[in-house]
């Protein structure tokens, strides 16, 4: 007996994003950039620190900077986060603070940066490049 193939068999081509939630907006991180994903429990504030900063977290014996997603992209930080997804950035961690995370999906395949997820928007972020710009001093900033 033969099988043929189906819509589905083109699904592993298709670039896939995880789906996190931050207040009522849906966000796509490409799951290429993605290393994992933990609670936001024991995430310790830095006295001082910048809004965008939530604080740092040991991941298995690693001290891992976590930025709030929320306070990225609104200037306010979040009241609670459930989530920190854990982004390749050179050789170390950095933690991304979310409300949720939902699951992975691939995208539409005309690559659209934003996609319907029920009754929501899905806009894919480059997370590694909007934290990067928070991660580097002053002086390390290109002009």
């Amino acid at each position: 007996m033969t099988t043929t193939a189906t819509d589905d068999d083109g699904d592993d081509q298709r670039p896939r994003v995880l789906v996190v939630t931050v207040e009522r907006e849906s966000f796509g991180i490409p799951v290429g950039q993605v290393r994992g994903v933990v609670r936001a429990t024991g995430v310790h504030r830095v006295p001082g620190s910048p809004v965008v900063l939530l604080g740092i977290v040991n991941v298995r014996g690693a001290i891992v900077t976590v930025l709030d997603l929320q306070a990225m992209l609104s200037g306010e930080r979040a009241v609670t986060a459930g989530s920190v997804v854990l982004l390749e950035y050179g050789s170390r961690l950095i933690g991304l603070a979310v409300h949720s995370v939902r699951d992975v999906r691939a995208l539409d395949p005309s690559g659209d940066a934003a996609e319907e997820t029920g009754d929501e928007p899905l806009v894919t972020l480059d997370a590694v490049a909007l934290c990067a710009r928070h991660l580097h001093s002053a002086d390390e900033r290109t002009p």
